[in-house]
């Protein structure tokens, strides 16, 4: 049971309530015995005072022998005290004690009391706790205060109370507090179960999950309906498992396609290849062919560099030096680099720049990596005689740049998924349109990077149009 949190938190819940309860008890009980024994010293001294009072009525004659040993009798009786009147000279002369001690000898009350004796002389009233070594052989609380005649000492007045039966009370008391602490004890650790094993209960869940996921089953969802700590970590479990429910469809999605993608060339260079040595193509188209086969061989090596800086640029091991970059510049010399292609396809081309040098802050080769998928993906699908058109403008600290073809528009199902990896809005992947299919997975990567983002929108009456921003340098 320890080795599991339940365990743990019940053991510590009930370590803290039993030494809360011991705390509280001990400091309680210091508190009422303090209390009780100075209600008893308050009441024992209004008895010694009443007794000396009597004693001067006495001495004046207001009462005779016979009242005055009666009402110190009563007393005495009323509030189980033992009354002891001293004679100056440490005799007892009068002594009402509910033990039946009758007697008390001067020697007696130098050993035990002669402490206080001192301070009755001065005076004063004397509070004091005897241990068994006294006449009583029990722990006893004293009370003593003089009686004084015409200004002279005459005698004193002893009352004591044996400690045990106040004992017995707090005894009463404790076997209370000890019951009302025990129900507390109880109490707390039936609570503590089912607060416990209603807390930890979510974690069992969690738990359940994390082995389904450690299975390879994404396909979970926890249901916590708490609000804590406990809620939050289910949620985000639950995140991570659609993220990585959609991270294993997508790695699925990306073997099959660059199995595809791999085995649809190495199939036409085996074919051709193996045509030429078994004498299936003329000797004299063999060159022909082999011009096909290096093309293939050069998609491939295309391929497998795109894939690489792919990796490279998820992975954040894609250098980045950034510079100020004059973006009018870069769009005009990556336009002239397409010149050949543009030409072959009769686009006409506008290029709407600012006047004057706009600069940001990139990184030079990215950025032109950037361009030049996107344009090459505008002039790839711009139909013969179609229209490209380059533009960038300023809005505010943002520079953003636009790349818009003409043609058939992009089906708006296929937009969220057009910066995917080897997505092709054709699904039968034919080869009329070449490209690795990563191009634009390479643009969007690389402008994460730089901390911007890229959009596109699409119709039958503007075309397709890529937009994205870059930070504006001061």
């Amino acid at each position: 049971m320890i080795k599991t949190i339940f365990g743990k938190i019940m053991l510590l819940f009930m370590a803290i309530i039993m030494i809360a309860l011991l705390l509280s008890g001990l400091m309680m009980s210091q508190v009422v015995r303090n209390a009780y024994l100075d209600d008893s010293k308050q009441q024992m001294t209004a008895t010694a005072d009443d007794v000396e009072n009597l004693v001067n009525l006495y001495a004046n004659g207001a009462l005779s022998y016979y009242q005055l040993n009666d009402q110190i009798a009563a007393k005495a009786k009323a509030n189980n005290n033992a009354i002891w009147i001293i004679n100056s000279d440490l005799a007892g002369w009068l002594m009402k004690d509910p033990s039946g001690r009758t007697s008390v000898t001067q020697k007696e009350i130098q050993t035990y009391y002669d402490d206080m004796i001192a301070e009755l002389n001065k005076g004063n009233t004397v509070r004091k706790i005897t241990e068994a070594n006294n006449v009583f052989n029990t722990p006893v609380l004293t009370v003593a205060t003089p009686v004084v005649s015409d200004g002279q000492i005459v005698g004193y007045v002893f009352v004591h109370k044996q400690i045990y039966e106040m004992e017995q009370s707090l005894m009463a008391m404790y076997r209370q507090i000890v019951l009302a602490a025990g129900i507390s004890a109880a109490l707390g650790i039936v609570l503590t179960y089912i607060f416990s094993k209603s807390m930890l209960r979510p974690l069992s869940v969690v738990t359940l999950g994390a082995r389904q996921l450690a299975k390879g089953d994404f396909d979970i969802h926890l249901r916590v309906s708490s609000k804590d700590e406990i809620g939050q970590l289910a949620d985000t479990f639950n995140s991570v498992a659609r993220d990585l429910k959609k991270y294993e469809a997508s790695r699925e999605s990306l073997i099959a396609n660059v199995s595809h993608e791999l085995r649809s060339p190495l199939t036409s260079i085996q074919g051709l290849v193996q045509a030429a040595l078994d004498g299936t193509i003329p000797k004299d188209e063999i060159g022909h062919y082999l011009e096909v086969v290096l093309g293939e061989s050069k998609r491939l090596n295309l391929l497998i560099t795109d894939m690489l800086d792919l990796a490279k640029i998820e992975s954040g091991q894609f250098p980045m030096q950034v510079e100020h970059v004059d973006i009018g510049e870069l769009i005009r010399r990556v336009l002239v680099s397409f010149e050949s292609k543009i030409n072959a396809k009769g686009l006409g081309v506008e290029a709407d720049l600012k006047d004057g040098k706009v600069y940001v802050l990139a990184d030079m080769n990215r950025l032109t990596q950037v361009l030049h998928n996107i344009m090459e993906n505008a002039i790839k699908f711009a139909p013969e005689g179609g229209r490209l058109r380059v533009s960038n403008e300023v809005h505010g600290d943002s520079v953003w740049v636009s790349i818009n073809n003409s043609g058939d528009a992009i089906p708006e199902e296929d937009i969220p998924y057009i910066f995917d990896r080897f997505y092709k809005i054709d699904k039968s992947h034919t080869r009329e349109k070449e490209g690795t299919g990563i191009g634009l997975s390479i643009v969007k990567n690389i402008l994460k990077a730089h901390g911007q983002k890229i959009w596109v929108t699409s119709n039958a009456q503007d075309g397709t149009t890529f937009t994205f921003t870059l930070k504006k340098a001061d």
